[in-house]
């Protein structure tokens, strides 16, 4: 099916992440044609706004709407089912993260995404930070050397979505807890800067303090990669400390840290036969500013050229999204049994 210019776009899922998705649509050459939502009052109050037709299923919406591309913003465990539906109507896909609430759902999108001719991508918003987008030109520019270990945490210092009562903290719907929605952001980020490697074996805790619901609220976990690289990931929803999107990034020749949401990088280079006690800053030696920007207008822009053929390395790829699925599922595994987990296990 041929896309149309511009490309006419359907968000399903009209909640928080679905609205905001509408707004960056409308700043870049797409129409927003439709919107869809088992709720009513979502669908009346998106369709107040953006005047567009609203569905309460995907089902009749890919039948009587016209349009190029599809955005996923349901609970997890509803990704299957929509996301292999658009496919098939040779609609393009953006799927928010995680790919699906569980391995098995996963994998089975990533097969009908390997057989479509339109485009499927998953939402790893962290990806198109400027911070981030710097640090990965100074690693391909061979300015860090050989990367070694990855840090990354995303803490909130008392945010758990709708407050414990939504479907974040259901564990059918969402398939986990903080894992499923923060730690697949840094899950990805940290991946995405060691540009992918085999990951060999996972140790993770999860653990549940400080709500009445089903689902952990924290999670430490290392990921030991191919040529003993390493990852070491936290997430929680409700820190006792301040909340932090860091990341670490240990090279052999330069080492960075940054917020990706901060406007610098700190840079440090190797102290090679030097120590504190000689003169040599204990801080950064370097501290670089990047330009502030808005994470998902780029990501909505990478996916809508990917209609046109255009691929960038951001967006993020199924393949991708199914390797941190099989890393989350190995935190989990590796939680309950007391022990490290292969990945492999699940392929």
């Amino acid at each position: 099916m041929p896309t149309k210019s511009p490309p006419r776009v359907a968000i399903v899922g009209l909640g928080t992440i679905g609205r905001i998705h509408a707004e960056r649509i409308l700043r870049l050459d797409a129409a927003l044609a439709a919107g869809t939502d088992v709720s009513a009052d979502a669908r009346e109050l998106f369709a107040g706004e953006y005047d567009v037709p609203t569905y309460a299923d995907h089902e009749t919406m890919l039948a009587d709407a016209d349009i190029d591309a599809v955005f996923v913003c349901v609970p997890n465990r509803v990704h299957e089912q929509v996301a292999i539906d658009a496919l098939e109507h040779e609609c393009a896909v953006l799927l928010e993260k995680p790919l699906a609430h569980s391995v098995e759902s996963a994998e089975r999108i990533a097969a009908a995404a390997a057989d479509a001719e339109a485009s499927c991508v998953v939402g790893f918003t962290m990806r198109f930070s400027n911070a981030t987008r710097r640090v990965a030109a100074l690693r391909d520019e061979g300015r860090l050397g050989s990367v070694s270990h990855v840090d990354a945490t995303y803490l909130r210092r008392n945010a758990l979505p709708g407050e414990g009562r939504s479907w974040f903290t259901d564990p059918d719907l969402a398939g986990g807890g903080v894992a499923m929605d923060l730690g697949v952001h840094a899950l990805d980020l940290a991946l995405y800067l060691l540009e992918y490697p085999t990951v060999r074996e996972v140790t993770g805790v999860t653990r549940s303090e400080f709500g009445d619901y089903d689902v952990e609220d924290s999670v430490h976990a290392l990921v030991r990669c191919g040529d003993d690289r390493t990852i070491s990931i936290r997430v929680s929803w409700r820190a006792t400390r301040s909340s932090s999107k860091r990341c670490i990034v240990r090279g052999s020749d330069v080492g960075v840290e940054f917020d990706v949401t901060e406007p610098t990088l700190e840079v440090f280079d190797t102290p090679v036969g030097a120590d504190e006690s000689d003169g040599r800053p204990a801080g950064p030696d370097e501290t670089l500013s990047v330009d502030g920007d808005d994470m998902h207008l780029a990501e909505d822009r990478a996916f809508l050229a990917t209609l046109a053929g255009e691929r960038t390395a951001l967006a993020g790829t199924v393949d991708d999204a199914l390797t941190v699925q099989r890393v989350l599922r190995a935190i989990y595994d590796s939680s309950d049994r007391g022990e490290a987990v292969r990945p492999s296990e699940y392929q």
